[in-house]
């Protein structure tokens, strides 16, 4: 069994290294992160005088000034900043393994925080799968250099840090941390959890509140819960009250989201999130209701019950909370998955344990069969549309390099990306990113990407009318 679960988590590996290799820096975001932050908005193209994060002054420079002017998501800033400084490989190889880690904590949370190995290769699978189809933005969350730095490493390091909650949950009674190091560990852990992301800290934060007040009186109470909580709030604190967000919300694009229009976007974004997820949020439902409605199996199994009805809650949560936000990009969802995706983990595992047929045993082979072609089919797809952006995109560099060298002062005219088809994107299971340089040779993207390459300008030819 062990190296069954190994091969699995290598096999994880592998995929996510190969769709990490083969997409390159993304027009925009990455490029724009690779310069000191100048102080305004990302939508501002900069300046002649941008100069590239070479050193961990400048690193530092950069971040003080992102956090008093755009956000406070300091975590993610900081990674991707490092990241684009340290280099596309290097990335490459730990975003891949911190996707892996995910995976191994999400199973640990399924079966009550014990961190263990081995683990059954086919819950690793299992989870890796369900991200896969049901999470909105994978591609964007785990490929993307800018958007795994904001969504997929602050969700591991907040799954790292509940870990020893929920231990704590299914014995209360064992001792968990018996130093004052751990505690103080806890604190740390939890101002930098806290940093991570704002539609999910603070249902995590409202979860745990309400697990320390149902357990207030009990002597088994430890000194690290509440150290560990006060540090997710300071630091949550810390990313909520930035100047950043402030000056992004009223100086940048979305500050009007109290407009009926936008909010009419967003709840449309949600209801797609919620539809993309319908089968996890049917089978959970159902077998929440069937569970709670059978009095035997409620009182015996009420403390996964709860918990499920708990991470639910909180994943439905996480989703529409975006509506409050001046931007609700589809990759925002994907906080919600991962307790959506861990809840229906732990109904799967009250199945196995007691014997309980939730998923009949025809469904669940059927189920398994259409799974196995859907990922054949989507990751074959994906690829193939890496690969061709990747080729594309080394065509553009060397034309950059190129115009470099030459020293002629003019702008570098590229053919843009294919046009991906409605049902191409389909049948990839919507794991085709979609970003590519404007036509406009001042665009924001545009003039980054010039930026960094130290070239005058570069702008994509307009699409023939049959390529739009």
């Amino acid at each position: 069994m062990r190296k069954k679960t190994i091969a699995a988590f290598i096999g994880i590996f592998i995929f996510l290294y190969i769709l990490n290799y083969l997409t390159p820096l993304s027009f925009g975001d990455d490029y724009l992160y690779a310069f000191i932050w100048q102080g305004n908005s990302m939508f501002v193209p900069l300046n002649e005088n941008a100069a590239r994060v070479s050193s961990w002054h400048d690193l530092v420079v950069s971040q003080r000034s992102l956090y008093f002017t755009w956000g406070g998501r300091i975590v993610g800033q900081f990674l991707t900043q490092f990241f684009v400084w340290m280099g596309k490989d290097i990335f490459n190889v730990t975003n891949a393994f911190i996707g892996t880690v995910l995976i191994a904590e999400m199973n640990w949370c399924m079966n009550k925080g014990k961190v263990s190995m081995p683990v059954r290769p086919a819950m690793v699978l299992w989870i890796f799968f369900m991200l896969w189809a049901f999470a909105p933005g994978f591609s964007d969350v785990f490929f993307w250099l800018t958007a795994a730095c904001i969504y997929l490493w602050p969700a591991v390091l907040l799954l790292f840090f509940l870990l020893p909650y929920v231990q704590k949950y299914y014995a209360f009674q064992e001792k968990a941390g018996k130093t004052g190091v751990f505690s103080i560990g806890m604190f740390i852990l939890g101002v930098v959890a806290g940093c991570g992301n704002e539609n999910s800290v603070c249902w995590v934060i409202l979860v745990l509140l309400l697990f320390l007040f149902l357990n207030r009186k009990n002597s088994d109470m430890e000194k690290w819960m509440l150290t560990g909580i006060a540090g997710l709030i300071i630091g949550y604190a810390i990313l909520i009250l930035a100047p950043g967000n402030l000056a992004r919300i009223y100086g940048g694009h979305g500050s009007d989201w109290q407009n009926l229009q936008i909010l009419k976007h967003h709840f449309l974004i949600l209801v797609v999130v919620l539809l993309f997820q319908a089968f996890l949020w049917y089978f959970s439902l159902k077998s929440v209701y069937r569970l709670r409605k059978d009095s035997c199996w409620g009182s015996v199994l009420l403390k996964d019950i709860f918990l499920v009805q708990i991470l639910l809650v909180t994943a439905f949560g996480m989703s529409a909370t975006m509506l409050l936000s001046p931007e609700f990009p589809t990759r925002s969802g994907f906080p919600g998955t991962v307790p959506l995706v861990i809840a229906t983990g732990i109904l799967l595992r009250i199945q196995k344990e007691n014997h309980i047929e939730l998923v009949q045993y025809g469904a669940k082979r059927i189920l398994t069969v259409l799974g196995m072609l859907f990922f054949l089919v989507s990751a074959s797809v994906t690829i193939y549309n890496f690969y061709e952006k990747q080729l594309h995109v080394q065509k553009i560099l060397v034309a950059a390099d190129q115009l470099k060298q030459s020293s002629q002062k003019r702008t570098l005219r590229v053919q843009p990306f294919r046009t991906v088809s409605f049902e191409e994107n389909l049948v990839s299971g919507l794991h085709i990113p979609n970003y590519d340089l404007d036509e406009d040779e001042y665009n924001w993207k545009n003039v980054s990407f010039a930026r960094y390459y130290g070239i005058q300008g570069i702008r994509t030819l307009k699409r023939d009318k049959e390529d739009r």
